[in-house]
């Protein structure tokens, strides 16, 4: 196969692959934000403590069975077959520890009502062991439009299903059953768009096991430590506070993810690309951070200025508990973009062990600040600690990086200083013109909000990005 047609087809799969993400993260904000407006936050908080549980028990049951077959030159039938079986096989036992301890996990999170979810939930783990595991052949041609036909179908039903039963039942069974039918759905759509049709076997489960051990304890740690704030609000909290949480989270920083998105997975294959060439791959770098700086700092000091009206409009008024949650975690996208581009250019200059050395020592940090200060904190310090803590481990990342490559620190930060300078500049010009606009209705002021920061942050980056090339 030549290199043009390769290329091609990893352009393809890219665009399929970006696409369906998009897509995926945006159903699921229309979602909440609908669903917002019918149930209340209680519900959220039963559906995001069930998800917590559900999720981890996910990793437990993913082993990368399917990275596995993927990296090989050629795959075998036995091998798929074996891959097929050991998928049922552990999510069988995700799905049996999930009834079995819904009691116990009930009991930890005080509220009863997750014992008759979490039950229910493990079928749905259940059914997800049984997807057709010729997908991977697909994926190993490059070929991910199946994928994501499938994708998009049982998430358009799901979310129309979700509506639907919010509205006749009005309370958090909507996503369970909505839940059940996705995982359904999806799993007949892997028989019906690939004709490969597994069969029990093991004959070659220790070489699969081998490999799947260290994604399997990688992914459990990566869950618990960026999760570890909402399973301890869970329990010291009651669930009504980790569905506001939960909800300012999405709303605070699933919008930027739209933006954002879109600029990284290019990024990072540049960079792959020319990561032998130090002088090069290091200005490269800093002009993408630069690109970062200028779109990430005002969509975050934005987000600050218009909570109030964000949270009335989107979610509605039973909502406004949301307000200073909002303007918290929308600084966590500043630490948070930028430790992930960060991550990707350790990635790119191939220090994996490196990267799961920070995994660990961040992750170790992070999960023994909550869990020696969790007991003692109101829900804004769960967010306040969040933001911290991105922001130490970001700060950390970057330090490292700069001693290992020929990155500059006072340039890094000199490359965030206008677009800094600029949208603080628009923030508060925005909130001096909040006052004035008060008579309005909160649609027309944050239409106002939107439109004056947008124009004039625009201007004053612009302005200043001229004079310095000048």
């Amino acid at each position: 196969m030549s290199d043009n047609s390769i290329a091609s087809k990893v352009l393809r799969s890219s665009l399929w692959q970006y696409l369906g993400s998009w897509i995926d993260k945006l159903i699921g904000f229309f979602a909440t934000i609908i669903l917002a407006r019918i149930l209340v936050p209680d519900d959220f908080g039963v559906v995001a403590a069930a998800s917590l549980i559900t999720g981890l028990f996910h990793v437990i049951g993913s082993v990368g069975t399917e990275q596995y077959l993927i990296r090989k030159k050629d795959i075998l039938r036995s091998e798929l077959d074996t891959g097929w079986t050991i998928n049922i096989i552990m999510k069988s036992l995700s799905a049996i520890g999930i009834f079995l301890l819904a009691e116990v996990i009930a009991d930890y999170m005080d509220d009863s009502r997750l014992v008759l979810v979490l039950q229910i939930i493990s079928f749905s783990s259940l059914l997800a062991g049984f997807n057709n595991i010729g997908m991977v052949l697909y994926e190993k041609d490059y070929k991910y439009k199946p994928r994501f036909v499938i994708r998009l179908i049982s998430r358009l039903i799901s979310f129309f299903a979700k509506v639907s039963l919010a509205l006749y039942l009005d309370n958090y069974w909507a996503f369970i059953i909505a839940e059940f039918i996705e995982v359904t759905i999806f799993l007949i759509g892997t028989f019906i768009v690939h004709p490969f049709r597994p069969r029990f076997s093991l004959l070659n489960w220790k070489q699969q096991w081998l490999f799947s051990q260290w994604i399997l304890l990688k992914s459990i740690f990566v869950f618990i430590r960026f999760r570890v704030d909402k399973i301890l609000l869970s329990k010291f909290l009651p669930l009504e506070a980790l569905g506001l949480y939960t909800v300012s989270m999405d709303l605070a920083t699933l919008p930027a993810g739209q933006l954002i998105a879109p600029v990284m997975e290019p990024l990072y294959v540049g960079l792959s690309e020319i990561h032998g060439d130090k002088v090069l791959f290091a200005d490269k770098v800093h002009k993408a951070l630069s690109l970062l700086f200028i779109i990430v700092l005002p969509v975050a000091f934005g987000i600050y200025a218009t909570a109030d009206n964000l949270v009335y409009i989107l979610l509605g008024e039973k909502w406004q508990h949301a307000v200073p949650l909002v303007t918290v975690v929308a600084f966590v996208l500043i630490p948070g973009v930028l430790g992930d581009f960060l991550t990707r250019v350790m990635t790119a200059l191939g220090k994996v062990k490196l990267i799961f050395k920070f995994e660990l020592v961040l992750g170790l940090f992070a999960i023994s600040i909550f869990m020696f200060l969790a007991k003692s904190m109101v829900l804004i310090d769960f967010a306040i600690l969040r933001v911290t803590l991105t922001g130490i481990n970001t700060i950390a990342v970057l330090f490292v990086l700069t001693k290992i490559t020929s990155l500059s620190f006072i340039r890094i930060t000199l490359l965030a200083c206008l677009p800094l300078i600029s949208a603080v500049a628009m923030l508060y010009a925005v909130l001096l013109i909040t006052p004035v606009i008060s008579g309005y209705s909160l649609l027309i002021q944050l239409l106002i909000q939107v439109c004056m920061g947008a124009i004039l942050y625009l201007y004053l980056i612009s302005s200043f990005i001229y004079f310095v090339q000048k």
